[in-house]
């Protein structure tokens, strides 16, 4: 028993082994995918700057062009509104159906030449 009693325990030690420096989240996925997105789109305008005529690509920027201007102050004229915004305070919604009502004010009142002629002359 002495001779045993010497003798060092053995440990064994178990050492993990990491592969491909652990995990670092999808956030690479994300700006890759981004940057794939922009280059697709860069390379279909370069194609269709070189694939269409002058006059295609006048369409083509009218088609992105915004038609209705959005603006919250209005340019003073005296358009739809009498110059207001229709985002002032004093703009106030006006119930009813124009022209046709029974007794319409001289403001509301259709004003124009109607095209057809007039009944009884």
């Amino acid at each position: 028993m002495t001779a045993q009693a010497n003798v060092a325990p053995i440990i064994i030690k178990k050492k993990k082994v990491v592969k491909g420096g652990g995990h670092h989240g999808g956030a690479w996925k994300v700006a890759y995918a981004d940057f794939v997105t922009a280059m697709m789109a860069f390379f279909m305008l370069m194609w269709l700057l070189n694939a269409t005529t002058e006059k295609q690509r006048k369409g083509i920027a009218d088609y992105f062009s915004p038609t209705i201007p959005i603006n919250r102050i209005s340019g003073g004229g005296d358009g739809a509104f009498g110059g207001r915004s229709v985002f002032s305070e004093e703009t106030l919604p006006q119930n009813g159906t124009g022209a046709s009502a029974q007794r319409p004010t001289e403001q509301g009142q259709a004003r124009g030449d109607s095209g057809m002629a007039e009944e009884g002359g």
